[in-house]
């Protein structure tokens, strides 16, 4: 019977077969052991990215300040090399980074503490009860929607320890991710060309020439695009920053440089601009009651973002990697929906490097052609 079944069945359509049935039960089994050992690779990820973190932090910032050390050791290095100027480099701007953060807490202090010393109290007492009458608020009614939205939302009132430990534990790890990412970063402004060119040993071994020259070339226009688009992201913080604290100078508003210094740093990341501008009029407007000039500071802040948004800054970024402002408006909408925060940050930079290769790609055909 099976040798009549053995001459029946083609040899060639039965090792096909026999290699497909092995690739699938060793599949299966893997996926077995995978789904098995779920806590374990849970565990491995997490120390992943632990690690990542801080590493990436500490790229990003090294990468920032690079141009920075480099020109300060040049001038340290003007007529003979020492070899403690890359250290002293380093060192310089992160104490001038941190004056900076110092001088801008002290600003801040000053303002919130002048605002505490000019509260009206009565003014603002008056304020609640006109609106309150105004609305004819009923607390109890309004406490018990509030507590009917927290339900919906899985959110209970003794739950807030809970949120309140969550909140800690996520200020602690982004602490303790910073903290590390700056050493990482130090490290890397002190020893970035020996880290550098060991890695690109250990790739020499494992690729050729021609893998070589198109990874040098990607890291080129990678460097390119990225540090085209800092360079717009801080031209367009600085003329926000100039244009709120003259606009709002010209209106009157109290603390207009502080304000125009809060949204030029805020406009740093996508759409945060006008939040921290908000926020700091609110700061400075509301403990003395001075509602007008809140208002009036808010619509100047909204036109400025409005006009910055749809034209100052596409254009700025446009100039800075070489992409149409269209292409900058719907890599921010596209990163947004995808990526969030972390997502528009990256977007701009990502889509004006994927144009870049695409062109080059488009002009290496036509020159075949």
């Amino acid at each position: 019977m099976l040798t009549i079944l053995r001459k029946k069945i083609d040899p060639k359509y039965f090792k096909v077969c026999l290699y497909a049935a092995v690739t699938v039960i060793a599949t299966l089994i893997a996926l077995l052991l995978i789904y098995m050992s779920g806590s374990i690779w849970a565990k491995i990820w997490n120390l992943f990215t632990a690690i990542l973190k801080p590493l990436i932090i500490g790229f990003v910032f090294s990468y920032l300040l690079s141009p920075a050390v480099s020109f300060f050791e040049k001038k340290i290095n003007h007529r003979k090399t020492h070899a403690w100027a890359r250290g002293l480099s380093v060192l310089i701007c992160f104490l001038l980074i941190f004056a900076f953060i110092a001088l801008f807490l002290v600003l801040i202090s000053l303002t919130v503490y002048k605002s505490v010393t000019e509260l009206n109290i009565e003014s603002i007492k008056a304020s609640i009860t006109a609106a309150i009458n105004f609305l004819n608020l009923n607390f109890t009614d309004l406490l018990r929607n509030a507590q009917s939205l927290l339900d919906k939302a899985g959110i209970a009132i003794h739950n807030a320890s809970d949120i309140a430990s969550y909140i800690i534990s996520a200020v602690s790890s982004f602490t303790t991710s910073l903290l590390f990412g700056i050493i990482f970063s130090i490290y890397f402004l002190l020893d970035g060309h020996n880290i550098f060119h060991y890695w690109e040993k250990v790739f020499h071994v494992f690729a050729n020439d021609k893998a070589k020259a198109k990874l040098s070339e990607l890291g080129a226009d990678a460097d390119r695009v990225f540090s085209g688009y800092l360079r717009g992201q801080v031209l367009d913080a600085l003329v926000c920053m100039i244009l709120t604290t003259i606009i709002l100078l010209v209106v009157g508003a109290p603390n207009a440089i502080l304000v125009g210094l809060m949204v030029g740093f805020g406009n740093l990341i996508p759409y945060m601009g006008p939040i921290f501008g908000y926020a700091t009029m609110a700061i400075v407007c509301l403990p003395s009651g001075n509602i007008q000039k809140l208002v009036i500071g808010i619509i100047c802040i909204a036109i400025i973002m409005f006009v910055d948004g749809n034209i100052i800054n596409p254009k700025l970024l446009s100039d800075n990697v070489s992409v149409h402002p269209l292409l900058v408006v719907a890599a921010l909408i596209g990163g947004g929906a995808i990526g969030g925060l972390l997502g528009m940050l990256l977007a701009v930079p990502v889509a004006a490097f994927l144009k870049l290769q695409l062109d080059k790609v488009i002009d290496a055909h036509d020159v075949k052609q």
